[in-house]
């Protein structure tokens, strides 16, 4: 009775230190922006979201009950720059450039407190039944892309800035979730999916002054 006891008091306590966030490479990006205003990424979920998310949740007898509190929220997204080139002089030149596009996932996963991700063979995926839970609730499936090369020829004027980046659209789901064992909550924690629908390279050309050039902004 005493080990019984024990485990218990083990088993309720543990969530309270779970408190890591698991993060994908979306999380990372340099700038997602939602078409709704008031939707957020998991990241920025304050207390109170989290509180007003776990209402409603009715205990069960064993397993998680997931609340949805954004669905489907499609994005803008800025991934990363792929490259910067300064022009100072006062011929134009000419870059040719190469990207290589591996084969990847595209549909990437996070979690809070005790919503973990791992990897399950390829892919990650929600630690436990939450992930068949989460599945179940937004119906999301893992989408792949093959490996392509993308050429360019960039022409840069004199005292000319280019720019490269990886720009795209896509949608984001969010939500949290409680687990029960016996009707009682045993962990509790927030889940978020990104999917991206479109990717692709965006060219910016733009002059810029000697004085521009060599402030920060430009260095």
């Amino acid at each position: 009775m005493k080990k019984l006891f024990i485990i218990l008091i083990c088993l309720f306590t543990l969530p309270l230190f779970n408190l890591n966030v698991y993060a994908e490479d979306y999380q990372h990006y340099q700038e997602i922006v939602f078409e709704n205003d008031d939707a957020i990424l998991l990241k920025d979920f304050e207390d109170i979201d989290y509180k007003e998310g776990y209402k409603g949740l009715r205990s069960k007898f064993i397993g998680w009950r997931i609340n949805v509190i954004h669905e489907n929220e499609e994005v803008e997204f800025i991934s990363e720059t792929k490259l910067k080139i300064y022009n100072n002089g006062f011929t134009a030149i000419k870059h040719d450039i190469e990207f290589d596009s591996e084969s990847e996932t595209k549909y990437q996963i996070s979690g809070t407190y005790g919503i973990k991700v791992g990897v399950d063979g390829a892919y990650k995926k929600f630690k436990g039944s939450v992930d068949n839970d989460i599945k179940a609730t937004i119906n999301y499936t893992t989408l792949t892309t093959d490996s392509e090369r993308y050429t360019f020829e960039v022409i840069v004027d004199p005292l000319t800035r280019v720019a490269i980046y990886t720009r795209g659209k896509g949608y984001i789901n969010n939500g949290v979730g409680k687990c029960y064992f016996f009707w009682i909550q045993t962990n509790k924690g927030g889940w978020e999916t990104f999917t991206p629908t479109t990717e692709y390279y965006d060219i910016v050309k733009e002059r810029i002054s000697w004085e521009n050039y060599l402030s920060l902004d430009y260095l």
